[in-house]
């Protein structure tokens, strides 16, 4: 028994440290209030690398570093704008990944979850499940002093 609470133990730790975003947890950031949107990126072991906040508006960017191997590393980020006037407040969500991986999950679970591909136009890909559009572009991003990257882009907002 105790070989197999040891077992379970082990895969929940390592399944925890995963960093990847999935179509749910992005749904939960962008219905839940910032402290719990923050609570749930720290979890996933995001951190805070920049906040701005001017009049109407705040914007917090998150990244997540994944070292794959001695030499690969992935980068995954998060942008989260809220933009409010008076009661009004509306949330835009970016969540960039560069790994092709991340990218055929995300699309698995758009499906898992009832979206369906909308319109697509060149590499912009419009997913929808009744009122609710996520968009996934897929972007060539330039390096300084390296060959461009592809970057794999979720975007959705309320």
């Amino acid at each position: 028994m105790k070989i197999l609470f040891s077992i379970v133990l082990c895969f929940c730790l390592e399944s925890s440290f995963g960093q990847k975003l999935g179509i749910t947890a992005l749904e939960t950031i962008l219905y839940s209030s910032f402290t719990a949107a923050d609570s749930l990126l720290k979890e996933a072991k995001f951190k805070l690398a920049d906040r701005e906040t001017g009049k109407g508006y705040h914007n917090y960017y998150y990244t997540s570093y994944e070292k794959v191997d001695s030499v690969k590393q992935l980068l995954r980020s998060l942008s989260l704008m809220d933009v409010f006037d008076g009661p009004d407040t509306s949330r835009f969500i970016l969540y960039r990944t560069y790994n092709k991986n991340d990218q055929e999950e995300m699309k698995k679970q758009l499906n898992a979850n009832g979206y369906e591909l909308f319109k697509r136009s060149a590499n912009d890909f419009v997913y929808k499940r009744e009122n609710y559009l996520i968009t996934n572009r897929i972007s060539e991003k330039s390096v300084p002093g390296s060959k461009p990257v592809t970057a794999y882009e979720f975007e959705l907002g309320r």
